[in-house]
């Protein structure tokens, strides 16, 4: 008999059952999960907003809000793979604006550029601007704040110096890639669905891969981990690279 168990028939005076038991294990499972407060914070915002505004679950609005979150979902993937590791990359907002005009030079420069082909083009860049933020940390051992810092700035001087005030609106895009922002799958937003699957994607690869689980060990203690055989230094090159990418 657990602890439990003996603890139950002390209050009620009998033993616990097999239903008795199942639901006070579902129960403290429950309140284990580190992510309840969160959900609860999350439903109870919802509901106080729902209150105030009968229209916020709208179809539309739900629509909107969902769109609206897909860039930071996917931005909020990469920066975790990087926190994990027990750094930080405070440069992805000036990557995700250097790739952005990137992407739409390409396609005023060569409108008859394929999105698929931009896109990939947009995600190689941004693993290049990850590849000099890993490289600069795991090779000169800087620590990585105060290297994502520096070339927060940096990236953002070279956006600037390459838009010298220029533009660029969505009439300058074209049609097909204009489209992944309003084409929808079952009324879900297509962009929110491949955050889901990134989402999906690297829990499952922190979950099930041993290299996944070697980013909680280094993040633990990174010293500990080099003497355990973990490349600590390839992983976390390769986690700002993929976050660059992401």
């Amino acid at each position: 008999m657990s602890v439990t168990d003996t603890g139950a028939e002390r209050r009620t005076g009998h033993a616990p059952s097999g239903s008795d038991r199942r639901r006070v294990g579902f129960t403290e499972r429950l309140l284990a999960v580190r992510e309840l407060s969160l959900l609860l914070a999350l439903g109870a915002l919802i509901l106080v907003t729902t209150l105030r505004n009968d229209r916020f679950l709208s179809g539309q609005s739900v629509k909107d809000l969902l769109l609206g979150c897909a860039i930071l979902v996917i931005l909020a993937v990469g920066q975790t793979l990087v926190i994990v590791t027990r750094n930080v990359d405070l440069s992805v907002g000036s990557i995700l604006g250097l790739v952005a005009f990137a992407t739409g030079s390409l396609f005023l420069a060569a409108p008859g550029t394929p999105w698929p082909v931009a896109v990939l083009l947009g995600v190689a860049l941004g693993a290049v601007c990850g590849a000099v933020n890993g490289g600069l940390i795991a090779v000169a051992k800087v620590p990585a704040l105060v290297i994502t810092l520096g070339t927060l700035y940096a990236f953002r001087g070279i956006d600037y110096y390459w838009a010298s005030g220029r533009q660029i609106n969505a009439a300058d895009m074209p049609r097909s890639f204009l489209r992944l922002g309003n084409q929808t799958v079952l009324g879900v937003p297509l962009l929110f669905l491949a955050a889901v699957v990134v989402v999906a994607a690297v829990g499952y690869y922190l979950r099930s891969y041993r290299s996944g689980r070697e980013l909680y060990a280094i993040g633990s203690e990174p010293a500990a981990a080099r003497l355990s055989g973990i490349p600590v230094g390839r992983r976390v090159f390769a986690v700002f690279v993929a976050n660059g990418a992401l």
